[in-house]
């Protein structure tokens, strides 16, 4: 399936449609529960240089936006940032759309999407501003929590497919979309997603249970360069925001990666300035060599704002090149942000089904070991 039209049946509202075989099963079981837990740690995906091309992945787009958990019980929704607040008002035309949805736990991203029907997150970040969210969109990519039956330890492909199945019987959510993926040419997909101007591509093993935190079976590429920074002070001209000051933490300590030059407009401006006079201090946040000193013009901040660059990469000392602001990010704390590098996706075990296929083998090697034991 091309990439534009995969996009465009994520986009679309959902219809119903036969569900792609895994390619290997999990060995485990869903279980019951009482109910649905409040929350759970979301899976996150590790940085590569490149997709993982061997079989047994499924590749999703990469969606712009913020990473938000939706729960209803007893036609009660709640949807919950990737640090457990619950943002349930501020998107309350998508709560209102999940109501009807029976007991479930279900993850996804809430995204703006723009004139031609791609992510924007500056979009997003005004529909925030303004308070305007009835045209946001949650897009569904994993299911945890199927009525009371935690569904986590089955097959990623298996619960797309419950997923897929839960959102057509639901079709007049349409505020609530399903995302497909695609099974082969990751190359190419994370060309094509370069080409329409999206943030990069998501991988995740087809045989993989949901394990909260980053565990090598989601792995990201990215079209460009894009990092979460802490924002540690800012300089001033003519009483508006001239730069930002950006660092990351290391090691409990924040230190210093450089200015943030463009991308403030109108809005941006107005939303950022209101909340850089009210954490301005006196002492600079960021300690090492490497950390600006005080000048006339600058402005030391309590590092507590994260926000969203784009930038043209890194220099050999660590600064970031040409970095862009793109939006503050309120759904995670300062002290997360750290610095982020691809890792070779050789370092990722990117066969699973032969992974699966060594298992089953050396089971039943055990077996055959057992049962000659036994007649000997």
């Amino acid at each position: 399936m091309p990439i534009r039209r995969s996009i465009a049946v994520s986009t679309a509202r959902n219809k119903p449609k036969s569900a792609k075989r895994a390619q290997a099963s999990s060995a485990s079981t869903p279980r019951a529960q009482s109910q649905i837990p409040a929350f759970i740690s979301p899976q996150l995906a590790k940085l590569v240089d490149r997709p993982p091309a061997q079989p047994g992945w499924a590749h999703e787009i990469k969606f712009d936006g913020y990473r938000m958990q939706l729960r209803v019980a007893h036609g009660v929704p709640t949807l919950r940032t990737r640090k457990g607040l619950d943002w349930t008002r501020r998107f309350a035309a998508i709560a209102r759309d999940a109501s009807p949805l029976p007991d479930c736990l279900i993850d996804g991203e809430i995204v703006s999407l723009d004139q031609h029907h791609l992510p924007s997150f500056s979009a997003l970040q005004t529909a925030l501003s303004d308070g305007k969210t009835d045209d946001l969109i949650f897009f569904a990519f994993d299911f945890l929590f199927d009525k009371t039956e935690d569904i986590r330890p089955l097959a990623l492909a298996e619960r797309k497919k419950r997923l897929q199945r839960l959102l057509a019987r639901y079709a007049s959510a349409e505020r609530i979309r399903y995302v497909e993926h695609l099974l082969t040419g990751a190359d190419a997909v994370l060309q094509s997603a370069c080409k329409m101007a999206l943030e990069g591509i998501v991988s995740k093993r087809l045989d993989a249970p949901y394990r909260s935190g980053r565990n090598g079976t989601w792995v990201k590429a990215k079209c460009r360069p894009a990092h979460e920074v802490v924002l540690g002070g800012w300089t001033t001209e003519a009483g508006g925001v001239r730069s930002l000051l950006a660092g990351v933490y290391h090691q409990g300590h924040l230190v210093y990666v450089g200015r943030i030059g463009t991308g403030f407009g109108r809005w941006a401006t107005k939303e950022i300035l209101t909340e850089l006079k009210r954490l301005t201090t006196d002492k600079s946040p960021f300690v090492g060599h490497d950390a600006p000193p005080s000048a006339a013009n600058i402005r030391w901040l309590k590092p507590e704002l994260v926000a969203e660059i784009e930038s043209a990469g890194w220099t050999g000392s660590g600064m970031v090149r040409a970095a862009s602001f793109k939006g503050l990010r309120r759904d995670k704390p300062a002290r997360e942000v750290v610095a982020e590098t691809p890792a070779p996706v050789a370092s990722i075990e990117v066969n699973p089904t032969k992974r699966v296929n060594r298992m089953a083998a050396k089971r039943r090697s055990a077996h055959k070991r057992r049962s000659a034991e036994v007649h000997f």
